[in-house]
């Protein structure tokens, strides 16, 4: 008997329960909270058949009401009526301008208060009416925190970009750092990048060194060191390389809202560019020494060149004797000697020495042996002679801890006659 009574009612909760859904859909598409109050006042007006709907918002540090949609020009005067609690509070009025007061505590400590003037046929709030505002207030609790969950998604998403930025720079920072060959410039360079991507208002790198004293490199240009390392706000990470300390400050961080305290992102970063700059200088100090140890490995094999044109290539072919030799150097030049001389009247020199150590300076001995002997022996200097010159000229042309040990031997091929003369070296 009630059935027609029932559907009714089942149709108009469906038809409610759609436009919770709808209003929902609705509330969360809003891109700030005006938006979002203002979508909220248009779903109240048609739910509650009333133009006269104002929402107010205070946040947890403010003490004053601020607007957010606002029909009535009576509601600023009126905000005096939203009564706060810990819960949601609904209230009936007696007012000649609201019926209904509401205010919704929220998750962040904010307020969100609610003024309702009367409806369009004048008639009073029922029970009914009251209970769906609850309902749209709890929907609007809902979309608030869905507001708040987006706010904060944008803000990761914007500071995961953010670190995503500062990451791609400080790879392509130490890309360019590892490029460049001139320390100053790749300070330099470390320095701006480092206060670019902190925000920093400047930066300074302080160098101090016994051998050379101080230097300094600021930027930008204009600051000042003292106020830069002088500043409370400020952080900065040191390193140690070749006995030259390096220290970075950066200073003062800018943000949006004005300064703002350097967080644990911006001291890993500039940790960061200091580890890149520790690494390119001891790349630089490598690519240094591997240059010269290139040049050094270069000279040497002209001298071993030069050395092997002094020891002979072919050994003269001699009736009645056989005459071999061989040098191995344990280095690219070394101290061994070996030589054979034909003189002008028909006889053979033969010499063996071995200069003290190894290397250039070794081979330089040898050169200088070398060049004496030829030119004594073209003059038919008696060996004893020979080797007292070669003495002298040996003892003025190497340091004390230098030495030749000498053997030589002037073969007569015709008769066997050896005239020998042995200057410390291994008996014959």
């Amino acid at each position: 008997m009630n059935e027609p009574g029932i559907e009714l009612l089942v149709d108009k909760l469906t038809l409610q329960v759609k436009s919770l859904q709808e209003g929902f859909e609705l509330l969360t598409r809003a891109r700030d909270l005006k938006e979002l109050g203002k979508n909220y006042c248009l779903i109240l007006r048609g739910n509650l058949f009333t133009t006269n709907v104002n929402l107010f918002y205070k946040s947890k540090d403010s003490s004053e009401w601020e607007p957010l949609s606002v029909y009535s020009s009576e509601a600023g005067d009126s905000t005096g009526l939203l009564e706060e609690d810990l819960s949601l509070n609904i209230r009936s009025l007696e007012d000649k301008n609201f019926k209904v007061a509401a205010v919704l505590p929220l998750i962040d400590k904010s307020s969100l208060g609610l003024l309702v003037g009367e409806k369009f046929d004048s008639t009073d709030y029922t029970s009914i009416d009251i209970i769906l505002l609850q309902i749209y207030m709890q929907l609007l609790d809902n979309a608030y925190q869905s507001y708040l969950n987006q706010k904060k998604e944008k803000e990761l998403s914007f500071e995961l970009n953010k670190r995503v930025l500062q990451l791609n720079s400080l790879i392509d920072t130490g890309i360019e750092i590892s490029k460049l060959q001139n320390s100053e410039t790749l300070l330099e360079l470390a320095l701006a990048r480092a206060v670019s991507l902190t925000n920093a208002s400047a930066g300074c790198l302080e160098i101090t060194s016994e051998s050379s004293g101080d230097n300094n490199i600021v930027f930008p240009p204009v600051h000042d060191l003292k106020k830069v390392v002088g500043s409370d706000s400020k952080i900065s990470s040191e390193f140690t390389y070749a006995d030259v300390f390096y220290r970075f400050t950066l200073s003062d961080k800018e943000s949006r809202e004005g300064s703002a305290p350097f967080d644990t992102t911006d001291k890993i970063l500039l940790d960061a560019f200091a580890r890149q700059v520790y690494a390119a200088l001891e790349n630089e100090f490598l690519l240094k020494q591997a240059v010269e140890k290139e040049n050094i490995e270069r000279e040497l094999s002209v001298a071993a060149s030069i050395q092997q044109r002094i020891i002979p290539e072919t050994l003269p072919q001699i009736e009645g004797y056989d005459i071999a030799g061989i040098n191995i150097p344990s280095k690219e030049v070394g101290g061994d000697y070996y030589d054979t001389i034909k003189l002008n009247d028909g006889r053979i020199a033969l010499i063996m020495a071995d200069v003290a150590g190894k290397g250039v300076p070794a081979a330089l001995l040898v050169s200088t042996l070398n060049a004496s002997l030829h030119a004594y022996l073209d003059m038919n200097t008696p060996l004893d002679d020979i080797a007292v010159k070669i003495n002298t000229v040996v003892y003025q042309a190497s340091t004390s801890d230098k030495f030749i040990t000498f053997f030589m031997a002037i073969l007569n091929p015709d008769t066997g006659e050896l005239d020998i003369v042995n200057a410390g070296h291994n008996p014959m």
